[in-house]
C-alpha cells in the first residue's frame, strides 16, 4: 500500500524518469469530499498529452482510507504491482517517477479543475527494504553523533561545478567504536530551497602513505577551511592518501543505516583512522550564490557489532578515455573489477555486500552492478533501468550477496545523449560522466577501489589514430595515468611546508582560490566549452595516419559519423569486449601506485553481449520486438551474436576502426527489421 498527501486531481506514475506531464503516463485521481467520502479513479493520459485524463476500462486502484485537515489531504490506496492493464505501469525495482498535482477546489460531479502551477514530481523506490535505525532502545540510547561539515564555502554565480575538500579530525576514542549510520546535513539556497550539493563522500586518510610527510601538517589542515579537490595547484599531495570511502550521499538520497550485525570501525589505538577528508561536489547550473556548511551527521556507538564493515568504489576510472558519442538513445560503458583484484585482496570466504549506490551524471539512464563467477552471470546485485541522476538513494539488498576471490564485479552504465552535438567525456562535472558503484560490505578489507579503463593505446587505435606529434604512446599514456600532468607535485602557495604549530592564512588561501577560479582550473567549470579546451584529448595533435594529421584528437572524434548506427555499435562493442586496464587500489597505497595498471583483462564477453536478457511481463500483454525471440519458457532474449564465441573471434571480426576504414568505406545505416524503429527497445 502507498500513502499520498495530495488533493483533488491526482497523481501519475511515469517509468521514464523525466517530467512526463504530457506523456502517456498512468494517472490516478483521488477525491476526498467534506462528507468524508473518498474514492479513486484509474485513468491514463491522452494520446497527445494535452487532453484531460481518460478513465481506464478496468479500475485497479482501491482506496483503503483517507482524511483531510487544514493543511494536508492523505489517501492510502493499493494496487497490484502488475495488473496486465495496457494503461498501467508495471511497478518493479526500478526508480519510478511519481507526478502529483492538486486543484484549489473540489470537483463538481466528477468534473476536473485545472491544477495550474500546483504540481510537482518525485522519484521513489517502491520495492526493496528501507534503512532503519536500531530497534533496540538500549543501543539507540548509546548512539552518539559526529558532524563533519565544510565551513563557509562561498559558491558564487560564476561557479558551475566545484569540488571542495576539507580535512577533519576524528573524535578522540581510546577504544574501537562502530559507525552505524549517517545522514546528510544540507545548506539550502534561499530562493529555490534546494541544496547546491550534487553528492558528497567522506574518506579515511592514511597520513603515512608518502615518505617524508610531516604528520603535524594534518592538524594544520584541520584548522583550514579546505581547498579545491583534484587540483595540482591547490591540493596538497598528502591528501591523495584519503581514498577509502566511509560515507556517501547523492542528490535525492536520505542516508544509510547499517544492519545490526555490522559497523564501520572508528577510533581505537590499533589502526583506526585519525583523519578524514570530506569531498563535496557542488552543481550550480542556475548561477546561484550560497554560503555552504553541508556535510554528514555520523552516528556511532561504543557497542561494537559482530563484523567490521567497509565501503569501496568500483567502476570506470575517471578519465577522458570514457567516451559517449553524441546523439545516442543508449550507449554503454562498463567498469571491470576482475580476478586480479578480487583474487588478490578478497579473503578466502569472500565478502558480503549489504548495499550499493549507483552513480552517474545527467546522461545516465540505466545502471547495473553485475556479478560473474566462472564465466556465468549470477543475479544482478543492483539494477535500475529507469535511473534518475537526481535520485541517488543507496539500495539496501533484500539478501546479502557473497562475492568470492576470482569473481567479476561489473558496473554497467547506459547513457542517452540525444540533443548533444559533441562526445561526452568522463570527468567530474555533471556535463561529463561517471560510471561508479559505492559498495558497502563486510568483513572489512584494505581495499579502497577497483576500477578499469580502456588501455590508452587501444583507445586511440579504435579510432584509427596511431601517433601524435612530440610524444610517443608511452608519454601519452603517462598523461592519462597521472591526471594529465607528469610534472612532480611541488609544495603550493596555499599549503607550503608549515613549521610545527604553524597556521594557515585563510585570507591568502581565498586569494589563491579566486586566482584559480579566474584561471578556470579543471575542477571549476563556467561553460561547457572549457571542458573541451582543457581536455587532454584537445592537446594531442595527430601525426599518424597522414589522413588525420594536424588535427586534435578531440576534433577527430567530433568528425566521426556518430549518426550511423552500425558504426556506433561497432565502436561500442569493440570497447566493451576489448582489453580493460584494471586498477586495484589498496587503502594505504599512494596515488602513484594506484595509477600503475595491475593487469590487462578481457571481460566475460558472453555476459556483456551474448546473454543479455530482459524480463517479459507475465501476463498476455507482452512486448515482442522483432529483434528478440522467445525461448521455450516464453521469455524473450536478444539473440546471441555469432562473433562472441571467443575473444579471438571478437577481435578478428570487430577489428579496429583504422584510417583505411574511414578512407575506403562508407558506413550506411540500416533498420534492424522492416517497419520497426531500431530504437524501439522493450521494457524490462
Amino acid at each position: 500500500m502507498q500513502s499520498l498527501r495530495i488533493k483533488d486531481d491526482g497523481s501519475a506514475l511515469n517509468p521514464g524518469g523525466g517530467s512526463g506531464w504530457r506523456s502517456l503516463s498512468e494517472r490516478l485521481l483521488l477525491y476526498i469530499y467534506t462528507v468524508c467520502i473518498d474514492f479513486a479513479q484509474d485513468c491514463h493520459g491522452g494520446k497527445d498529452g494535452r487532453r484531460a485524463p481518460v478513465q481506464d476500462d478496468t479500475q485497479n486502484y482501491h482506496v483503503e482510507s483517507g482524511y483531510q485537515n487544514l493543511t494536508h489531504t492523505t489517501v492510502t490506496f493499493r494496487r497490484a504491482l502488475e495488473t496486465c492493464d495496457p494503461h498501467d505501469v508495471i511497478i518493479g525495482v526500478d526508480t519510478m517517477k511519481v507526478l502529483w498535482s492538486y486543484g484549489d477546489r473540489d470537483p463538481v460531479h466528477g468534473e476536473l479543475k485545472d491544477h495550474g502551477k500546483n504540481r510537482g514530481a518525485r522519484s521513489i523506490h517502491f520495492l526493496g527494504p528501507m534503512f532503519k535505525k536500531s530497534a533496540d532502545p538500549a543501543l539507540r540510547h548509546d548512539i552518539r553523533q559526529w558532524d563533519v561539515t565544510v565551513k563557509n564555502v562561498s559558491i558564487d554565480a560564476s561557479m558551475d561545478t566545484l569540488y571542495w575538500c576539507k580535512i577533519l579530525k576524528a573524535p578522540t576514542l581510546r577504544e574501537k567504536h562502530h559507525i552505524v549510520g549517517y545522514e546528510a546535513i544540507l545548506t539550502r539556497e534561499s530562493s529555490t530551497k534546494q541544496p547546491l550539493v550534487h553528492h558528497m563522500t567522506l574518506f579515511e586518510c592514511s597520513p603515512n602513505s608518502y615518505p617524508g610527510s610531516d604528520p603535524n601538517s594534518w592538524d594544520v589542515w584541520v584548522k583550514s577551511s579546505g581547498a579545491v579537490c583534484n587540483s595540482n595547484l591547490l591540493t596538497p599531495r598528502d591528501w591523495d592518501s584519503c581514498i577509502t570511502p566511509v560515507a556517501t550521499w547523492g542528490i535525492g538520497a536520505s542516508g544509510q543505516f547499517l544492519p545490526e550485525h555490522i559497523g564501520i570501525p572508528i577510533g581505537g589505538n590499533k589502526g583506526g583512522a585519525k583523519y578524514y577528508m570530506l569531498e563535496v561536489h557542488y552543481d550550480n547550473p542556475r548561477a546561484k550564490r550560497v554560503l555552504d556548511h553541508s556535510g554528514f551527521r555520523m552516528h556511532y556507538t561504543r557497542h561494537v557489532r559482530q563484523h567490521d564493515a567497509g565501503m569501496m568504489i568500483s567502476g570506470v576510472s575517471i578519465s577522458d578515455t570514457q567516451m559517449i558519442p553524441p546523439g545516442q538513445k543508449l550507449y554503454r560503458n562498463v567498469g571491470i573489477c576482475g580476478p586480479s583484484c578480487t583474487g588478490a585482496v578478497f579473503p578466502e570466504n569472500g565478502i558480503n555486500i549489504v548495499s550499493a549506490a549507483l552513480h552517474s551524471h545527467v546522461a545516465g539512464r540505466k545502471m547495473k552492478l553485475r556479478h560473474v563467477r566462472d564465466g556465468k552471470e549470477l543475479p544482478r546485485i543492483v539494477e535500475d533501468d529507469n535511473y534518475d541522476h537526481n535520485f541517488q538513494q543507496i539500495r539496501q539488498l533484500e539478501n546479502e550477496t557473497s562475492v568470492l576471490p576470482g569473481d567479476y564485479l561489473i558496473t554497467d552504465c547506459a547513457y542517452e545523449t540525444i540533443g548533444r552535438k559533441r562526445p561526452t567525456l568522463g570527468g567530474y562535472s555533471t556535463k561529463q560522466e561517471m560510471c561508479l558503484s559505492f559498495i558497502t560490505y563486510y568483513p572489512k578489507i584494505d581495499l579502497a577501489g577497483c576500477y578499469s579503463m580502456t588501455p590508452v593505446k587501444e583507445f586511440f587505435e579504435t579510432f584509427g589514430v596511431f601517433g601524435f606529434y612530440s610524444m610517443n604512446m608511452t608519454d601519452v599514456e603517462n598523461l592519462f595515468l597521472y591526471n594529465g600532468n607528469i610534472l612532480d607535485l611541488l609544495p603550493t602557495t596555499v599549503f607550503p611546508n608549515f613549521a610545527p604549530g604553524g597556521d594557515v592564512d585563510d585570507e591568502q588561501n581565498q586569494i589563491a582560490i579566486r586566482a584559480l577560479q579566474n584561471a578556470k582550473e579543471y575542477s571549476i567549470v563556467d561553460e561547457e566549452d572549457i571542458l573541451y579546451k582543457e581536455s587532454i584529448l584537445n592537446k594531442l595533435i595527430i601525426s599518424d595516419p597522414v589522413e588525420f594529421h594536424d588535427r586534435t584528437f578531440l576534433s577527430h572524434l567530433n568528425q566521426l559519423p556518430w549518426q550511423e548506427p552500425l558504426f556506433t555499435r561497432r565502436v561500442e562493442q569493440s570497447i566493451l569486449t576489448g582489453k580493460h586496464m584494471t586498477f586495484c587500489r589498496v587503502s594505504n597505497e599512494s596515488i602513484s601506485v594506484y595509477r600503475i595498471p595491475h593487469s590487462f583483462v578481457r571481460p566475460p564477453v558472453e555476459t556483456l553481449l551474448g546473454s543479455t536478457e530482459f524480463r517479459a511481463p507475465s501476463c498476455a500483454r507482452q512486448l515482442k520486438p522483432c529483434w528478440a525471440v522467445p525461448d521455450s519458457a516464453g521469455q524473450y532474449r536478444i539473440p546471441r551474436l555469432a562473433f562472441v564465441a571467443a575473444p579471438v573471434q571478437v577481435e578478428a571480426l570487430l577489428g579496429t576502426v583504422t584510417s583505411n576504414s574511414f578512407r575506403q568505406q562508407s558506413v550506411a545505416s540500416t533498420q534492424i527489421c522492416s517497419g520497426a524503429d531500431s530504437g524501439d527497445h522493450p521494457q524490462k
